[in-house]
């Protein structure tokens, strides 16, 4: 890998957790509308994979069918198994402990990327990719520093269940699918994971998939387009170029644009202490981008 594609992965994933970040604003948004993070998860990758296989069309439309049967499987199951277990466990983490809380038990992902990373994929970070990990992840405390708080403890195994399944997709993603085009595996991650918790949240009452969608058409669709299209194929394309380490690290522009977010248009409040860590988090980030791949 050169230097200049290296470079060009950095910034995909930075730009893949810009977009990530703005989840928190839409979810916000959804929550007021009284739709359940089940139905919001279910249209949100549904809509961004008929979003992404009309992409693909108009732009490549042999690309679609150009995956081996092996690739197109292990992408949906990556969706099945990746996407849509990770943000259930996610939500479900957020109904019973604190938002912050929840934030820091699933960026303990990176962490758990560098070990697995070095089981599995047998990559090395080196002194200053160990130093930026830490780094990171004192700082994030600092940026998601708040109320703490847990009303019963299955709710922090799902904040850590998140974490781990994420962890896993992204290794999983690094081993299987890094010479397959993104755009092609992002369609079938999303329809993996659409297709299944549109089961699960629509099977019953079909109806109201399409209530919402019609009340609430924009809100959805910018989600779809921001948070999953985009979001996801800059991180496959970005994943493809730096190592799987590397790449958990530079995602954790996501909570740093997420306070800045949550600060400019929900009119929430920002301390001290945020700004420290989100600082910190900068720093570990421009090791990573600077130092020389092992």
């Amino acid at each position: 890998m050169t230097l200049y594609q290296r470079k060009i992965g950095f910034i995909q994933i930075i730009l893949s957790g810009i977009c990530f970040a703005f989840l928190g604003f839409f979810g916000k948004m959804a929550y007021r509308q009284h739709i359940t993070p089940g139905e919001l998860l279910s249209l949100r990758y549904s809509l961004s994979a008929i979003l992404t296989g009309l992409l693909i069309l108009v732009t490549k439309p042999k690309s679609l069918f150009t995956l081996s049967r092996f690739e197109i499987i292990c992408s949906l199951l990556l969706g099945l198994f990746g996407y849509a277990l990770f943000s259930s466990f996610y939500f479900m983490a957020l109904t019973g402990i604190s938002a912050s809380l929840t934030v820091l038990l699933l960026y303990t992902y990176p962490v758990m990327v560098t070990i697995f990373s070095r089981i599995f994929l047998k990559e090395k970070m080196g002194r200053l990719g160990l130093a930026a990990l830490i780094l990171v992840s004192v700082g994030l405390v600092g940026l998601v520093w708040g109320e703490w708080s847990v009303s019963r403890p299955i709710y922090l195994l799902f904040g850590i269940g998140s974490a781990i399944f994420y962890a896993l997709y992204i290794i999983l993603s690094r081993k299987y699918l890094r010479l397959v085009p993104a755009l092609p595996s992002s369609f079938y991650v999303q329809l993996g994971a659409g297709g299944v918790l549109s089961f699960i949240n629509f099977s019953g009452h079909p109806n109201r998939a399409v209530e919402i969608l019609i009340l609430h058409f924009p809100l959805i669709m910018a989600m779809a387009v921001l948070c999953s299209l985009m979001a996801m194929t800059l991180f496959l394309a970005g994943l493809q170029k730096i190592t799987s380490s590397e790449a958990s690290i530079l995602s954790t522009t996501e909570p740093i644009f997420g306070v800045i977010i949550a600060t400019t248009l929900l009119g929430e409040s920002i301390q001290t202490v945020q700004v420290i860590g989100g600082i910190l988090i900068l720093i570990g980030m421009i090791i990573i981008a600077t130092k020389k791949n092992a």
